[in-house]
């Protein structure tokens, strides 16, 4: 295979006055001033005599995706990840530290990354030559076809390699290009010119160009949004989504609609509609009464997938795990990642914030409401106890630990301040600092110490036994299940809402809008509301006295607004604020053992 340098580094080389200059055809010649120069546009710096590209480069011009985080920037092609972090002498690629030729550096907002590093899991070579001077031997590879495919949102075109390439793309008005390095055609055609025509309208050609072992596509579309381009590897492809537009509705005569049948009902779970009055008029609700006796009938917290990055319906929650009923969950960040405590079969995924309310269930059974706080500790063989700031989120405090398992993703990317040990088996397996990625094991966990904590957990040998202390203050005997939310609305059948001790805003009380509550009745059944948007909802002081109406002993708020939904038997019963539904981080759902709901359509 020959070498190459891609023509758009050489257009990119030839439009700099001085400092750079393309060699022969064959090599990229950077001239030192104090230790380093941009190129045109910053795309790439030399350090310690060796050549960094930007990673703005690597995504428009060989084809790599890219998501920038906090001085770290991660970049992905055909099943490959890096993960550099600023000044680091290491990286991270798939999932291995690999040294670096020279540390990544942040300068403005790009990221520098060694092109070594970068390319050579590719196939692709960096060839130093001479001082500043550099060439590089990139693959080629068989387009072997263009191929559409329709999608409810959106148009894929996807082009199938016979092996991973570096590429460029660039997006106009109604068009998009690609140039891909290729072998001859396998027919031995070396020149090329073929346009394809596709059923769909949104993209409904393809021309591709080929000359000199290039090949440049055009993809023609009408799409308003920017496509999204990507790849993926076994087998290599390059994938462009074109997105539909958004339907425009047609102007139309209101009709009234026509009753539906309602959900079939089953033993220890009741619902029904009401209405309650406030001083905005009536307002709709709908009630839910589960018994937790009922040897059929299961209660339990659900995540919207398995890490708690993510966000889902609560109907396509309930149909994932056939439930027969369910109800939004606790507060959320926008990634999904829960504000409160969740505990899963035992399992406990985040810990309570500061004292609010949770709901939570017995190992036999019992729903309970109760505010606590979270007491974790973690403790070393022979070194004693360190007490955990909490789990499952970023740190907080400047002297924290804070505990992470598999519910969090695969790694935790390095950071200079803080140390991490990673712990599988009950044993410490390592011990990371410096900046390097942590992978957190599926049958352990990683800790995580910052600043003073980071220095106290250097002290921790690999080998050393570590165990974890969960628990709540006050302690929470046999609990097996929980959901955060808050406020406190009942106790002990007397209202008592604790915006200031729950650390809510002052506004929180005030505020109308859906509501969803949960509680428990004299008989120790669970009771769930869901207040719909009619008359924009309810106040917290309203929904306190709807719930002691309705016979309930305690009682607590869980996440409203646009989150606030009821499913029953896969269909929704309350009109969701937002006009949608909205996906959210975890719900409540209930499972009659005896029946399963695989209705289609999960929202």
């Amino acid at each position: 295979m020959g070498r190459k340098v891609y023509r758009w580094i050489a257009v990119l080389a030839m439009t700099l006055n001085c400092g750079l200059v393309f060699a022969d055809g064959a090599a990229l010649e950077v001239e030192l001033l104090a230790g380093a120069i941009a190129v045109p546009d910053g795309t790439a710096i030399v350090r310690d005599g060796w050549l960094l590209i930007a990673d703005s480069f690597a995504e428009a011009h060989l084809g790599y995706t890219r998501q920038v985080g906090d001085k770290a920037v991660t970049l992905k092609a055909y099943g490959h990840e890096w993960v550099f972090r600023e000044g680091a002498k290491v990286c991270s690629c798939d999932g291995e530290q690999v040294a670096l030729d020279a540390p990544a550096a942040l300068i403005g907002e790009q990221f520098y990354c060694p092109a070594r590093a970068l390319l050579e899991p590719l196939g692709a070579r960096v060839r130093k030559l001479e001082e500043g001077s550099f060439e590089l031997e990139l693959p080629r590879a068989h387009l072997l076809n263009i191929r559409q495919g329709s999608h409810g949102d959106k148009v894929r075109v996807v082009l199938d390699l016979s092996a991973p390439v570096p590429f460029e793309w660039e997006s106009a008005s109604h068009a998009l290009g690609l140039l891909i390095p290729v072998l001859p055609d396998p027919q031995g055609r070396n020149d090329l010119l073929r346009q394809l025509q596709f059923k769909e309208a949104l993209v409904p050609t393809v021309t591709e160009n080929r000359d000199k072992g290039w090949s440049q596509i055009t993809i023609n579309h009408s799409s308003g949004e920017a496509p999204v381009v990507f790849t993926l590897p076994e087998p290599a492809r390059i994938v462009i989504d074109f997105f539909r537009p958004e339907p425009i509705a047609e102007p139309r005569v209101l009709e009234m609609p026509q009753p539906q049948p309602l959900p079939e009902k089953i033993d220890g779970v009741e619902w029904r509609s009401c209405n309650f009055d406030t001083v905005r008029g009536p307002v709709q609700a709908w009630l839910l009464t589960v018994d937790p006796t009922d040897p059929d009938i299961v209660i339990r917290p659900a995540l919207a997938a398995t890490t708690i990055h993510h966000r889902r319906t609560v109907k396509s929650i309930a149909l994932r795990d056939a439930a027969y009923a369910a109800v939004n969950g606790g507060f959320f960040a926008p990634r999904g990642q829960p504000l409160g405590m969740v505990v899963i079969d035992g399992e406990w995924i985040s810990n309570p914030l500061y004292q609010r309310a949770v709901l939570g269930l017995t190992k036999d059974g019992k729903v309970q409401v109760r505010n606590v706080s979270f007491d974790g500790w973690v403790e070393f063989e022979e070194l004693g106890r360190l007490p955990l700031e909490g789990m499952n989120r970023a740190h907080t405090g400047d002297h924290g630990v804070v505990l992470y398992t598999s519910r969090w993703g695969d790694c935790l990317l390095g950071n200079p301040r803080k140390t991490r040990v990673v712990v599988s088996g009950g044993v410490a397996q390592s011990v990371l600092s410096h900046g390097e990625v942590a992978p957190i094991p599926q049958d352990g966990f990683v800790l995580s110490g910052l600043d003073r904590r980071a220095e106290a957990l250097l002290r921790v040998e690999v080998g050393q036994s570590v165990s974890l202390l969960l628990d709540t203050k006050p302690t929470w005997p046999e609990l097996w299940h929980a959901v955060g939310g808050g406020p406190r609305l009942l106790t002990n059948g007397k209202i008592a809402l604790s915006y200031y001790d729950e650390r809510f805003r002052a506004d929180v009380r005030a505020g109308t809008r859906p509501r969803t509550a949960a509680g428990i009745d004299k008989d120790g059944r669970l009771i769930l509301l869901v207040v719909d948007n009619v008359n924009k909802g309810m106040t917290l002081g309203e929904l306190a006295k709807v719930m002691s109406k309705l016979g309930v002993v305690d009682a607590m708020n869980l996440d409203g607004g646009g989150s606030s939904t009821l499913v029953i038997a896969g269909r929704h019963m309350n009109q969701p604020s937002d006009g949608v539904p909205r996906s959210v981080s975890n719900a409540i759902i209930i499972i009659d053992r005896g029946k399963s709901v695989t209705s289609a359509g999960a929202g």
